[in-house]
Parts: C-alpha cells; sequence; structure tokens
C-alpha cells in the first residue's frame, strides 16, 4: 500500500507530497481528495474483516495525522517518509486500563526534566490497536493539571528504553494487533512534543471527524458484505422443498433489508 500510494492518501488531508516523492499511478496528488480515499477503505472493508482492514489502516490513519498536522517539521522529516513507504508503523495510544477512552482523565503521565530537555513518561495504554508491530505510538498524556487542560501528545518511538508492548488475546479482531503497551521512565526529547504543552486534547479531537468517515465507510461495506452472503445462503439454501428467497417471510425480509428497512 505504501508502496502504490494509498498510505499517503489515507490521512484525510492533501497529499503529503512534501514528505513523499510516492505517487498513485491513477490519481495526481492534486486531484486525490477524500472521495479516493472513501474508494479505497471500501474495497478494503470488502473482505468483511475489521481486524484486516484496521491492521492495515486502522492504527495508521489515527496515529500519523496528529503529527503530521501539528509535530514540529524535524521531527516529521525524519519519520514520515518511512512511515508512509510502508517501512515504519505508528499508532495511536490515549485508552487506558483505568481511565478508558475518557481523555479528560488519563493518568499517564509525564514529566519534564530538570534541564528541560526530555519528559520522563510513566504509564500505561491499553486496546491499542496494531502496537504489537508499531515503531512509533502517539501518546496521550499527562503534563499538567487535572482535566483536559492537562493533557499533551507525544510521539513516543520504540527503540526508545522503557517501552514494552503485549499482545492481546482478543477475539475477532486478530488480525489487528491489539496491545497493551507499558512505558516505564520512557526518556523521550521535548523535540517529540505534538502541538503545544497541554493543549493535546484539542490535537487529539480534530482526529475524530476523519476517524469516524472511516468508521462509517467500514460499517456500510460491512453490512452490504452481510447481506450479500445472506442472499447467497439464500439462494442456495432449501428448506420444505423450496429455497429460502422462495419464502415469501425471508424475501420480504431480504428485501426490507436491501431498502434499509428491517421492521
Amino acid at each position: 500500500m505504501g508502496e502504490r500510494g494509498y498510505l499517503a492518501g489515507l490521512l484525510g488531508i492533501h497529499y503529503p507530497t512534501q514528505y513523499t516523492s510516492i505517487q498513485n499511478k491513477s490519481v495526481s496528488p492534486e486531484e486525490w481528495d477524500h472521495f479516493h480515499e472513501l474508494i479505497v477503505t471500501d474495497e478494503l472493508s470488502k473482505c468483511g474483516s475489521g481486524g484486516v482492514v484496521w491492521n492495515l489502516i486502522g492504527g495508521y490513519a489515527i496515529g500519523l495525522p496528529p503529527l503530521i498536522k501539528f509535530g514540529k517539521e524535524s521531527v516529521k522529516k525524519r519519520v514520515v517518509p518511512d512511515i508512509l513507504a510502508g517501512k515504519k508503523r505508528i499508532c495511536l495510544c490515549i485508552t487506558e486500563p483505568d481511565a478508558g477512552s475518557d481523555v479528560a482523565n488519563l493518568v499517564t503521565e509525564a514529566k519534564k526534566t530538570d534541564d528541560g530537555k526530555h519528559w520522563i513518561v510513566n504509564g500505561e495504554k491499553k486496546w491499542i490497536t496494531n502496537g504489537i508491530w508499531c515503531d512509533y505510538f502517539t501518546v496521550a498524556v499527562r503534563t499538567g493539571g487535572p482535566g483536559m487542560k492537562g493533557v499533551s501528545l507525544l510521539l513516543i518511538e520504540k527503540t526508545m528504553p522503557g517501552v514494552s508492548v503485549r499482545r492481546m488475546d482478543c477475539q475477532g479482531v486478530w488480525a489487528s494487533g491489539t496491545t497493551y503497551v507499558n512505558f516505564e521512565d520512557v526518556k523521550v526529547p521535548v523535540e517529540n512534543l505534538i502541538g503545544k504543552e497541554n493543549e493535546g486534547f484539542k490535537v487529539i479531537m480534530t482526529n475524530f471527524n476523519h476517524e469516524r468517515l472511516g468508521i462509517i465507510i467500514q460499517a456500510n461495506r460491512f453490512s452490504r458484505v452481510c447481506y450479500d452472503e445472506a442472499l447467497k445462503y439464500a439462494l442456495k439454501r432449501k428448506t420444505f422443498g423450496k429455497k429460502l428467497i422462495d419464502h415469501p417471510v425471508c424475501s420480504k425480509s431480504l428485501a426490507r433489508l436491501i431498502i434499509g428497512n428491517s421492521s
């Protein structure tokens, strides 16, 4: 996907030509927009597996946009090209064992060193999509007081001492690589701050519209895949000497489903 230019087009932003020379052969960077992103996401979703789709674009499509939009240019030039090319992977780390997805009440902590050059990060993240494979983590941390105004975002790299990951045994989405991530005295350069200190909540919120668009596309296609499978079965399976499709109650149910009324 990286080599064919798909990854660079799945970020909900203009095609980032400043960080990659890779282009899609069918659509120019100038023409690429949300419609083409919809096509790629919809085609991937025809496999009918959320795990597979989330493996390919789940963590990536929510982990990289904050860095591209709000990261420091020096960090982006070093990190982003390999991610767009598919050589490295990135994910978003927000959910925690205690706070869940309640961003305003997360407890993973980042304290600045006395010389002001690093953040020291301690805490845990849970249910992190793609985390087991990722080289970079876009991590929500508490750098200030309680509530949303004390949250910041840091880019943490897997090679930094103190980062450990453990794959979670999840039913149904094994291919997505759901992960438990632990940060123990991880020393992160201040340059890896994404956005402004204590204003990470705003950065996180900018992700949601794009994330919801992707989920809508997937849910729509998954529902169509389910319908297709039901129709195939109804055309094949026989009961009481008839195919299921020839039973009025079955044909009526299928008809109502396809027009969006299952009552």
